[in-house]
């Protein structure tokens, strides 16, 4: 049974999905950024945008906090950054009358309801510890005293991806994922119009920006983010449980708190839609979920066939030799596994590595060749190993 939203409450999600959607129209292929952006803050979770300085990430997130008339707070992270460049200096007269350690966070990250923080994997363990407390509770310890903080959503912004096993679990703490490359050759004349125009305005008047996006009150977004756990999800959790299942199974990552947040962030889909209802079609935000960058064309490629319609990536598929790389990683990988279930990960690897080259690169008859090799090579490797026939690859 379908089920309905208050008129009213329909009216402001609509309201807000339209305020996106001016946004966007501010920017050059960026859509899908900002439509990210209103679906973090709805669910009240953070996002990580990953692309090439000079894609526009600071602007948008400038313009998107205005137009929420939000407190917000922005800081560009190096090696050298220290923590009271983000959560204040320490109170000196406090520490000096009664020894107590203090911080003044007036007008600093902690005060902030929107956060962007550049080159975010540049911080230092002090600064990376301190942020993990704040989107996990929420909170911020100002010496032994836990002080409940205002942030609504954290957007952070990196190059690439962190290697380092820490960072990767600090890393998942952002649920939501976008990629911003420079624009497609086909939008190259409309990138310079627009910019331009805004040049012309910078010239004109240094002291304003160049839009003033129609306001969306932030009482009116915390009265949706209520909503969002109103929206009936159950008619969607079936078919969810399946493209979970079909995720394992291809060793994609994707931890057990992703998936249960998955359901917040379909039901923002559908809210943002103005439903009180999922549906399949809003099964695709799971696209925006991936955690390894590698998974990111599996995720999608899976959803694809579970009948889930789903957008063009904004970035380019990986190049050949990308893949090629991570063949030779499994062939000299191979030697080195013992147990049963790790051929069967290297297995469900290849599997990926199979249906992306076919996918993007169909011409490689070569690599394809290796692959399958290579799966029969494992596939020989299990069956001495477990003495079992018939595998399927």
């Amino acid at each position: 049974m379908t089920k309905h939203l208050d008129p009213r409450l329909r009216r402001l999600a609509l309201t807000f999905a339209a305020r996106l959607t001016e946004l966007g129209e501010g920017y050059v292929s960026r859509e899908e950024a900002v439509q990210l952006l209103g679906l973090s803050a709805l669910c009240r979770e953070h996002i990580l945008l990953i692309g090439p300085p000079g894609t526009a990430k600071t602007a948008l997130v400038e313009e998107f906090s205005r137009m929420l008339q939000a407190k917000s707070f922005a800081y560009l992270l190096t090696r050298f950054t220290e923590p009271a460049e983000l959560f204040g200096a320490i109170d000196v007269r406090s520490f000096q009358k009664d020894g107590t350690y203090h911080v003044n966070t007036e007008g600093m990250l902690p005060r902030a309801e929107f956060v962007f923080l550049d080159e975010l994997f540049h911080g230092s363990s002090a600064i990376l510890n301190t942020l993990l407390t704040l989107v996990n509770e929420r909170v911020f310890y100002n010496g032994a005293k836990p002080e409940p903080a205002a942030l609504q959503s954290m957007i952070a912004a990196s190059n690439d991806l962190p290697d380092d096993p820490t960072l990767l679990a600090f890393c998942d703490r952002f649920l939501f994922r976008c990629r911003l490359d420079y624009v497609g050759d086909d939008a190259i004349e409309r990138l310079l119009t627009v910019g331009w125009e805004a040049e012309q305005h910078q010239i004109r008047s240094p002291d304003r920006p160049a839009r003033e996006p129609d306001t969306f009150e932030l009482a009116d977004l915390r009265t949706l983010q209520a909503a969002v756990a109103d929206v009936d999800v159950s008619p969607v959790v079936g078919e969810l449980s399946k493209i979970l299942l079909t995720l394992r199974e291809e060793a994609v990552q994707f931890s057990d708190r992703r998936a249960v947040k998955a359901q917040k962030a379909i039901a923002a889909s559908a809210l943002l839609a103005g439903r009180g209802t999922a549906e399949s079609a809003d099964l695709g935000v799971l696209a925006s979920l991936w955690n390894n960058a590698y998974d990111e064309t599996a995720i999608r490629r899976v959803l694809e066939g579970h009948g889930v319609a789903v957008a063009d990536p904004a970035a380019p598929s990986r190049t050949l030799e990308e893949v090629r790389f991570d063949v030779r990683q499994v062939e000299t990988d191979l030697p080195h596994v013992v147990a049963a279930e790790e051929h069967r990960h290297l297995l469900r690897r290849l599997g990926r590595l199979l249906a992306e080259v076919r996918a993007g690169h169909p011409q490689a008859h070569d690599l394809l060749g290796q692959i399958q090799q290579a799966q029969t090579r494992v596939l020989r490797a299990l069956q001495d190993l477990s003495g079992e026939e018939g595998f399927d690859v």
